[in-house]
């Protein structure tokens, strides 16, 4: 078993939900964002980084829930209305993503010796690997 308390294991739970869910809003404007012809080729990748970012959130919704405590939810985000181009949109999921990846992998780190739970951040920290990834090659000129 972690360190961590029950309390803390919830907290840091919801730290990565608000992340996922904040990531998700970050999407949802990103693919409005993005005009012109980089929206055929952008907009997609953006709707489908919202949708896996919202599966996330429910997930740690769902642990939180399982744990016996009801998901906590506090966001401080401000999105700028302004049009970007699809390089632009992509670079800033980009920093979406990683931001994911670290804040998975800090997590890693405090419920180490919680095996479940260690397995279940190791899955999504792959799966957040593989989108840093997947950005990564579609920046690539």
């Amino acid at each position: 078993m972690s360190n961590l308390s029950h309390e803390e294991v919830v907290q840091e739970l919801n730290r990565l939900f608000a992340e996922e869910v904040e990531a998700a809003l970050r999407y949802l404007h990103l693919s409005y964002s993005v005009r012109g012809t980089d929206y055929v080729v952008v907009g997609p990748v953006l709707k489908q980084g919202l949708r896996e970012t919202l599966q996330h959130a429910e997930v740690l919704a769902h642990k939180i829930r399982a744990l016996g405590s009801v998901p906590r939810l506090t966001l401080d985000i401000s999105l700028p209305p302004e049009a970007s181009d699809g390089k632009e949109a992509l670079q800033m999921a980009l920093t979406v993503e990683e931001a994911a990846l670290e804040a998975y992998q800090d997590t890693l780190r405090r419920v180490e010796g919680d095996i479940p739970l260690e397995e279940f951040i190791r899955s999504q920290i792959v799966t957040e690997a593989e989108h840093v990834a997947e950005l990564k090659q579609l920046l690539v000129e």
